[in-house]
C-alpha cells in the first residue's frame, strides 16, 4: 500500500511541477496555474538547483540527479523555441547556452557514461526479448482427468456427448 501511496504522490508532485512550469511558458494571464496548484516554478528550480549539488558529492551514487542535471539543458531548449514559436516572444540564449552547456560537460565528465542511459524494462528489456532455449525432449504432458459427459471444458465449442463411451443395451 505504501508504495502505491508513493507512486501516486509522485506522479501528482512531477504533474504539478510541471503545470508550475508550464505556467511559467504561458505567463499568468491565461491562468494563474502556478499559484492555483500550489507549486511555485522558481521553487522547483530551487529543489532541481540544490538536488544536483546534493549529488555533486558522489555524482556515481547519483545518477539520477546527473540526469535532470543533463536533461534540464534540452528542456530549456525547448521551452525557449515553445515561446519563439508559439508566443511569438524573443529567443534568449543565455539560458540556453547555460543549460546546453552544462548539459554537455556532465555527460563528458562523468565517469560512467553507459550508465547515463537508463537500462531498459519492460517487455522489451534484453532479458525478456531474448527467447528462452528450447528442451532438448519435450517433456511428456501430464494426463489429463477424465470429462464428464455433457461437461464444458475450456477452449471448446461445446461439450459433445462421448461417442467412444460403452453403451448401456
Amino acid at each position: 500500500m505504501r508504495r502505491v501511496l508513493l507512486t501516486i504522490s509522485m506522479l501528482l508532485m512531477g504533474m504539478a511541477l510541471v503545470g508550475g512550469a508550464a505556467e511559467a511558458l504561458v505567463g499568468t494571464s491565461l491562468v494563474p496555474l502556478d499559484q492555483e496548484v500550489g507549486t511555485h516554478a522558481s521553487a522547483a528550480g530551487a529543489v532541481l538547483g540544490i538536488g544536483l549539488m546534493a549529488a555533486a558529492v558522489s555524482p556515481s551514487a547519483n545518477v539520477g540527479w546527473v540526469r535532470a542535471g543533463i536533461l534540464y539543458g534540452f528542456v530549456v531548449l525547448a521551452f525557449e523555441l515553445g515561446q519563439v514559436f508559439i508566443l511569438r516572444a524573443q529567443f534568449h540564449i543565455g539560458p540556453v547556452f547555460f543549460g546546453l552547456a552544462f548539459s554537455l560537460l556532465l555527460i563528458a565528465l562523468y565517469p560512467q557514461r553507459r550508465q547515463l542511459v537508463p537500462p531498459a524494462t519492460g517487455l522489451m528489456s534484453p532479458k525478456a526479448a531474448t527467447p528462452a532455449p528450447a528442451p532438448a525432449s519435450p517433456a511428456p504432458a501430464p494426463a489429463a482427468a477424465p470429462t464428464p459427459p455433457g461437461a464444458l471444458q475450456w477452449g471448446t465449442e461445446a461439450a459433445k456427448p462421448a461417442e467412444d463411451a460403452p453403451k448401456e443395451t
